[in-house]
């Protein structure tokens, strides 16, 4: 009787052990491997490091100036795609304009930092902050909702 107490627990603590390190790994994959957001490593960009002119699809022009005020140009053409749900320009951030813009801290697991747009209209955009591009998502990114800026030469 006693043996098989002992062998009872052995097992129980074994199964125990086997279970504890298969949530472990699975629990870090998960964190590294997850489809919660972008993967990447997190940049640690600072507000002069995107001073600059940025250039996206169809015309669209974003200018980032050193004392946080942008100027914005033919944002809706940058989604103005076929397969874009925002097709015929009817995009919630304004077409042009003006206004203030402020960056974000890096946030883990996340290439991008928040780039955050107040227009003098009034609206606000949270946008994406790169080590070598800015990207805005307008709606679903499986419909190619997303706009890409970079550096103009």
């Amino acid at each position: 009787m006693r043996d098989i107490l002992r062998l009872t627990r052995r097992l129980s603590l074994r199964t125990l052990a086997a279970w504890t390190a298969l949530l472990v790994f699975t629990g870090g994959c998960a964190c590294c491997c997850g489809s919660i957001g972008p993967i990447g490593f997190a940049p640690d960009l600072k507000a002069g490091d995107i001073v600059d002119i940025w250039n996206g699809e169809r015309g669209a022009r974003l200018i980032l100036h050193s004392d946080g005020t942008f100027e914005a140009d033919h944002l809706d053409g940058c989604a103005d795609n076929e397969s874009s749900r925002f097709h015929e320009h009817t995009m919630d951030t304004p077409d042009s304009g003006t206004g203030r813009w402020t960056l974000g801290p890096p946030e883990r697991l996340n290439p991008y930092q928040v780039l955050r747009l107040e227009f003098d209209s009034g609206t606000e955009t949270e946008w994406g902050a790169g080590d070598d591009e800015i990207v805005v998502v307008l709606g679903d990114p499986d419909i190619a909702d997303v706009c890409f800026f970079e550096r103009a030469d």
